[in-house]
């Protein structure tokens, strides 16, 4: 009876063996696919001379920005300390970062579904057994890692130009840019799904009237000297569909004012919290659905 019982413990855990490592091997059967996809993304991406041009561009503005790492400097009439100095530096440097790194983002983005779909490239992925599923996915994971990278050369450049300009090594600047990339997911997901309604260039349009509004908005509620200024001077109708505005809409100035934070005590708020990188997560998710229910129906 035991040798039984030892026998069909021995079967069960074959069974799960085998059921295991057939999930196994189904997951890395599908990420390979994606893969496949990204790095044709990433290849593409990476023979784009805008690539090239956008980062020779953003470097030269670096140059430029690591004067404001030292020197005099005054606000308000009180001489900023050195540290104060570097991080004012830091905090261009981040911005000037972010900037170019959007840019490429839209640019590459705008056209990454529709020139697959206008050239029949498409059809030779979705073809092969690679979903349409797989397929955004992989161009999702391409087009971040090609901006990604471009985000981490010019973070890099700036590192060690901090530390030749003033003597500092602001690793707090990659925290930043970490918790930026939230922004840059979500850029890409938007114009991804703008794209496959519209054509590329009005997709691109959308992307940076959407982000500069979404700035716009979160200024008030992110600043509380700004939205108490507003409280005291502004209408309740024109406060509350502020309020409106600012919950409804994609928060990426306040996302990208938290990331700021990390590298200068101007972007501090500690009543925002986390909260707009979790609004962003949501919204990100939220293009994604809808991109996924689009792309399934639209014909080839």
């Amino acid at each position: 009876m035991k040798q039984t019982s030892a026998t069909i413990g021995n079967e069960t855990k074959e069974g799960l063996r085998d059921k295991l490592f057939h999930i196994l091997l189904v997951v890395a059967l599908f990420l390979k696919q994606i893969l496949a996809v990204a790095g044709n993304t990433i290849k593409e991406g990476l023979r784009n001379k805008l690539f090239y041009i956008l980062l020779g561009v953003a470097l030269l503005f670096l140059l430029l920005a690591r004067g404001c790492m030292s020197g005099d400097m005054q606000i308000q009439s009180r001489q900023l300390t050195p540290d104060e100095v570097a991080a004012f530096g830091t905090t261009i440097g981040f911005h000037v970062i972010i900037f170019w790194g959007l840019t490429l983002a839209g640019l590459l983005s705008m056209g990454a579904l529709l020139g697959d779909i206008e050239t029949g490239v498409i059809t030779v992925f979705i073809s092969k057994p690679i979903s349409r599923f797989q397929y955004l996915v992989g161009k999702f994971v391409g087009i971040s890692a090609v901006v990604l990278l471009n985000i981490a050369i010019l973070g890099a450049g700036f590192f060690l130009l901090a530390y030749l300009k003033a003597g500092t090594w602001p690793f707090e600047l990659f925290i930043a840019l970490g918790v930026f990339t939230l922004n840059v997911f979500m850029l890409i997901s938007f114009i991804f799904l703008v794209s496959l309604a519209t054509a590329r260039i009005i997709a691109m349009v959308f992307g940076i009237v959407g982000y500069i509004f979404s700035v716009g908005i979160d200024i008030p509620f992110y600043f509380d000297a700004i939205r108490k200024g507003m409280e005291e001077s502004g209408s309740v109708v024109t406060l509350t569909i502020f309020k409106v505005l600012y919950f409804a809409f994609p928060q990426w100035g306040s996302t990208q004012f938290y990331a700021a934070s990390f590298v200068s005590d101007l972007f501090g708020n500690s009543v925002m919290s986390f909260w707009p990188a979790i609004h962003t997560l949501v919204y990100t998710i939220l293009f994604w659905l809808l991109m996924v229910l689009f792309f399934m129906r639209k014909e080839f």
